[in-house]
């Protein structure tokens, strides 16, 4: 748990497209019973929950992503962190915010920081990932690692912050509204995030 203001915000790392991921959600959010929840997908992608997704309309670099994560355990897609939080909000009447760039705000900053050399390197990267063997132990190991290497490429790490500041900007807003905040990241963001959201927590 964080405090911001004397608001609380309690983290819940979860590995998206992994079975048993929505449960974490509901045990969470009956243990604290908090006045929000926030989730990191955009704006846009709150409209979507609920709908099937068919493998074709994935990005590839997701489909790899699941290939790999699929020998860690069993997959659920859509992934159930989502599907559990809106269901969650809906049920209690608890407001479901997203907290990650909308489509707008990430094609403006993709513009700004992604070349075509750039974006020419990381197609032929994603289509190496595809191959590549990660000697993970666990899938949060795992999906750490593909994290590392998807930000390899210098402007897409810089993106990715970019990303990761918006994120961090939304949910200290979110602080001057509600008094106890369930925000639900990724696994791999949450090291990050955490340090982020510290910088607001006064002494």
């Amino acid at each position: 748990m964080i405090e911001i203001n004397g608001k609380k915000v309690y983290l819940l790392p979860v590995i998206r497209g992994l079975a048993g991921e929505g449960e974490k959600v509901r045990r969470l959010f009956y243990e604290i019973k908090p006045d929000c929840i926030a989730i990191t997908v955009a704006d846009e992608d709150l409209n979507l929950i609920g709908e099937k997704i068919e493998n074709a309309s994935m990005p590839a670099e997701y489909q790899y992503y699941l290939l790999h994560l699929s020998k860690y355990g069993e997959l659920a897609i859509p992934s159930q962190d989502i599907i559990f939080a809106d269901e969650i909000s809906k049920k209690e009447k608890v407001p479901l915010y997203a907290v990650d760039m909308n489509d707008d705000e990430y094609m403006e900053k993709f513009v700004e920081y992604i070349s075509l050399f750039s974006l020419i390197r990381y197609s032929r990267k994603i289509k190496r990932l595809a191959k590549k063997k990660f000697n993970a132990k666990n899938a949060e190991e795992f999906v750490v690692m593909w994290d590392k290497e998807m930000n390899s490429i210098k402007s897409f790490k810089r993106l990715e912050e970019e990303r990761e500041n918006m994120i961090v900007k939304k949910i200290v807003n979110l602080c001057n509204k509600y008094e106890k905040l369930l925000v639900i990241i990724p696994f791999e963001k949450n090291e990050s995030i955490s340090q982020k959201l510290r910088f607001f927590v006064k002494d």
